[in-house]
């Protein structure tokens, strides 16, 4: 038995009969002592080689802007996005099935410009729209043809990274409620894994706030990212949305997966990513509501966040002097809410 590349290859002479399903099985005591080599880390801490992604957002919330952006960093070293940095960059593939090449392109440039780094892999993109332009079919995740020749294209090109943007595009006429209507492209998902390949998918929320249909498409999933917008957020302020882990299958680093709040737009003539805690504000945007009078069950319902933080925030609060019993901000607490530094940004990504 021996590794080859990412795959686990089990060794047979000429006169041996091909590997059986028991040759996969072993006693625990020797498959701990396999050599199988460790998966790399692309961003640290969540974004691992073989590892399946779900990015889930209400339409309009930037899931583009942070797929694309995302995925451009991964490609370039000692690139960063939000708190997290590149460990191995990788070569990367992202397939858009939804917007007119032109938008895509823009977005595409935009993000280009904006870097000082450089690309030391290869960022691939298809566009579907411009697919279509060519002659081509639309691209199709239900297609079991179209899954075989596409996994063959990202394995010739090396592409260790691809994107699918989104769910609802790249599987038309699925019944996004069905798990069987799912699991063929689940599997798929899972054989990119063996081979090698992570893979991230982008989709709707629905009502909820959580991912639209079967709860099976998380089943396989090392992560589940959630982009929702900010309680005080305005269409006209552009690219901006809190990002939450509804899952991480982590094992380090738990303490980059808070909630964070991302903007993107430009500054000094310059388009950038800004991110900063998103648990912060809140606390702050409690600390104001409560000394304005505002009821418990109101600040709850308004920030999305239980009674009982609202009540947690409002005692920790007391006991540290920034709130006296009435509910009033001391001079102490005033300091801190309006404090210059509270609300800027932790970061920048270029």
């Amino acid at each position: 038995m021996e590794n080859q590349g990412n795959e686990l290859i089990f060794s047979t002479s000429p006169d041996s009969l091909p590997p059986s399903i028991s040759s996969a099985i072993l006693k625990a005591e020797d498959f701990v002592f396999l050599e199988l080599p460790p998966r790399q880390v692309i961003l640290y801490p969540w974004l691992l080689e073989q590892s399946i992604t779900l990015v889930s957002g209400w339409r309009n919330t930037g899931k583009t802007w942070f797929g694309l952006s995302l995925f451009d960093t991964v490609t370039r070293k000692g690139g960063e996005f939000g708190p997290w940095k590149v460990r191995t960059p990788v070569s990367a593939l992202y397939l858009d099935g939804e917007m007119p090449s032109s938008d895509f392109q823009k977005r595409l440039e935009q993000i280009e410009i904006s870097t000082s780094l450089e690309r030391t892999e290869s960022l691939y993109v298809c566009s579907d729209a411009y697919g279509n332009a060519l002659g081509l079919a639309k691209s199709n995740l239900l297609s079991r043809e179209w899954r075989a020749k596409f996994k063959e294209l990202l394995l010739e090109k090396g592409v260790r990274l691809v994107g699918f943007d989104n769910i609802s595009s790249l599987c038309p006429g699925m019944d996004e409620n069905l798990k069987k209507d799912w699991d063929p492209v689940n599997q798929w998902l899972l054989d990119l894994r063996y081979s090698g390949i992570a893979s991230m998918l982008f989709h709707h929320t629905g009502k909820s706030g959580l991912q639209r249909g079967t709860s099976a498409r998380e089943d396989n999933i090392d992560c589940s990212i959630l982009l929702e917008w900010p309680f005080d957020y305005e269409p006209e302020g552009g690219v901006r949305f809190l990002l939450k882990f509804d899952k991480k299958r982590v094992g380090e680093g738990l303490d980059l997966l808070t909630d964070l709040e991302f903007t993107y737009g430009a500054v000094e003539g310059k388009y950038v990513w800004q991110w900063k805690s998103a648990k912060r504000k809140k606390q702050i945007e409690i600390l104001k509501m409560l000394n304005s009078g505002a009821r418990q069950d109101d600040i709850a319902s308004l920030l999305k966040v239980t009674k009982g933080y609202v009540s947690q925030i409002k005692s920790q609060a007391i006991k540290e002097g920034n709130l006296s019993e009435s509910g009033k901000l001391t001079k102490k607490g005033l300091m801190l809410v309006n404090d210059p530094s509270e609300g800027k940004t932790d970061g920048k990504i270029y």
